[in-house]
């Protein structure tokens, strides 16, 4: 059996903004729809058995030592999101389905960083209306989040697959990948993005 062909490297990501976490705390939402969307797992049962058991707020996930963490498919939705928006620079072929199959990202449960400890406690909770527009008219909730202040860091390892592009469509590169992560310091990973939470720089760790 042939050894398999990808390369890896190593980021270092450092937030500018505050980031606010998006997983609902209820237990039962996360599992009936959040671990859904995700059979492959990636440590999910863990992450259930940290979650805070409170209703209508979201927040950060939580690892066995109680570590405040990101999960490695929020970068992988990331990248799916940042080239889309980048289409015009970045015009890859089928670029949703190539990140699912031949990028990833590790580890599975990602701990946030600050001045080289662990996270373990959000810094306060964001509360913010959101507005929905129902068939009984306009209607306006509030949504609390966890939210952890700048500056916020950590450290991700990608592996790519080579793959091809056509003559009309360009390949998964690293060049990509890269341009996708100066697209965070624009916009950003987490709850409410759009609002500038979230944003990040990045540099790579040469080995």
């Amino acid at each position: 059996m042939g050894k398999l062909n990808y390369q890896s490297r190593v980021y270092h990501i450092r937030g500018i903004t505050p980031i606010l976490g998006g997983l609902p705390a209820s237990r039962d939402i996360y599992t009936q729809y959040i671990a859904s969307k995700n059979p492959q797992g990636d440590g999910d049962q863990e992450i259930i058995d940290h979650l805070r058991e409170e209703k209508g707020i979201t927040v950060f996930a939580r690892d066995s030592r109680e570590n405040i963490c990101l999960l490695s498919r929020h970068i992988r939705g990331f990248f799916k999101e940042a080239l889309s928006a980048l289409k015009a620079q970045c015009d890859i072929g089928r670029v949703k389905n190539k990140i699912d199959t031949l990028l990833f990202v590790e580890p599975a449960l990602i701990p946030l960083m600050r001045n080289g400890r662990t996270i373990t406690d959000e810094d306060s909770m964001l509360e913010r209306p959101l507005r929905a527009d129902t068939l009984m008219g306009p209607r306006i909730a509030l949504q609390s989040s966890e939210i952890i202040e700048d500056p916020w860091e950590f450290d991700m390892e990608i592996s790519l697959f080579p793959n091809n592009g056509t003559s009309r469509k360009e390949s998964l590169s690293w060049e990509a990948i890269e341009t996708a992560l100066d697209y965070g310091a624009f916009h950003g990973i987490g709850q409410w993005r759009n609002a500038d939470y979230g944003k990040f720089i990045w540099k790579k760790v040469e080995e």
